[in-house]
């Protein structure tokens, strides 16, 4: 199953935010995310997304709506299982571990950066 799912997500990039950053992956598909995280330890991009319920979740997370430049439209901190959000403006949905980002603001921007392949499988 797990190998089916990684089929639908990105390659992994950093989602940087000041002088912190995760690695992250993405997704179209937000129906795939019931099936992904019994805990999650990196960010989740779902394009194309401006609503998300946690009825799925395990664990509390942080949620970020954004716009396509990754603008900060929405943030919701320690969301709980049965949770339900939505904003109109916003065209992708971040999901992040609990506390990644802790001084995230509305209308602040998120940056992506790529990760070179071969530093993925660097031996160290």
């Amino acid at each position: 199953m797990e190998r089916e799912i990684n089929y639908y997500f990105s390659k992994l990039m950093k989602l940087e935010y000041e002088n912190n950053e995760i690695m992250i992956t993405s997704t179209t598909n937000p129906n795939l995310l019931k099936y992904h995280f019994k805990k999650l330890y990196y960010a989740i991009m779902i394009k194309k997304c401006n609503r998300y319920s946690s009825i799925s979740n395990k664990q509390r997370i942080d949620v970020v709506m954004t716009d396509d430049n990754l603008k900060i439209l929405y943030i919701k901190r320690n969301m709980h299982e049965n949770t339900f959000i939505e904003e109109k403006n916003a065209t992708t949905t971040i999901l992040l571990p609990l506390g990644t980002f802790k001084n995230l603001k509305i209308g602040d921007y998120l940056h992506l950066k790529e990760i070179p392949s071969e530093s993925l499988y660097e031996k160290k």
